[in-house]
């Protein structure tokens, strides 16, 4: 299988992104960067293996749930004008991980996983506050995973619900998504993303 575009690949499970990759890109030269965190130094990695010559396709492939914004940052050039014969695929839980910079320069597609994210099922055109406490009640005892799963489910439905975030929000949620990896309070990341979300459709 041969590719000439760049694109984002959004999907939960990152351990079925990595097999549809390896099992779609088996005939051609394959180089996979897979860390937890998608740090500045990776990007560099990336970077120079992107700069090594190459006389037939090479696909380069950053897997992970999480792309540090510097990081990102880095790497825009090379997006917009990769070198010859090198084609990039960013993987990743959600698509809204990835800054706008970045996604404007990229296609996007998704993989469907085997167990769909978690949604919270408000309008948030018609949200208000009662609604917003009282959901966050319902989550006081959520667990790391579901809160993952919930917060990424949120991203995906302000997408739905045509509401536009600007560049800021958007690192807003990558790093709540972070503080969710790292044990910090659900309830509490939860309604600083309903609250962001409320405070922008009330602008």
């Amino acid at each position: 299988m041969r590719v000439d575009e760049s694109y984002i690949l959004a999907c939960r499970d990152l351990d079925k992104i990595k097999t549809y990759i390896m099992d779609n890109y088996r005939n051609v030269n394959l180089k996979i960067f897979a860390p937890d965190d998608f740090l500045i130094e990776n990007a560099k990695e990336v970077v120079r293996e992107a700069y090594i010559a190459e006389s037939e396709q090479k696909v380069i492939a950053m897997i992970s749930k999480s792309f540090n914004l510097y990081a990102q940052n880095s790497l825009l050039k090379i997006l917009e004008e990769p070198p010859r014969n090198i084609t990039f695929i960013m993987c990743a839980p959600s698509r809204m991980i990835f800054l706008p910079t970045v996604r404007s320069r990229l296609t996007i597609k998704t993989l469907e996983a085997e167990v769909e994210l978690q949604k919270s099922g408000i309008d948030f055109k018609k949200m208000g506050i009662g609604e917003i406490y009282s959901f966050i009640k319902q989550k006081k005892y959520i667990e790391k995973d579901e809160l993952k799963s919930l917060i990424q489910g949120i991203m995906e439905e302000i997408c739905e619900q045509d509401i536009k975030l600007n560049a800021d929000e958007l690192r807003f949620f990558e790093k709540l998504l972070h503080l969710a990896e790292l044990n910090s309070k659900g309830a509490n990341l939860i309604l600083c993303a309903l609250l962001t979300i409320y405070d922008r459709k009330n602008r």
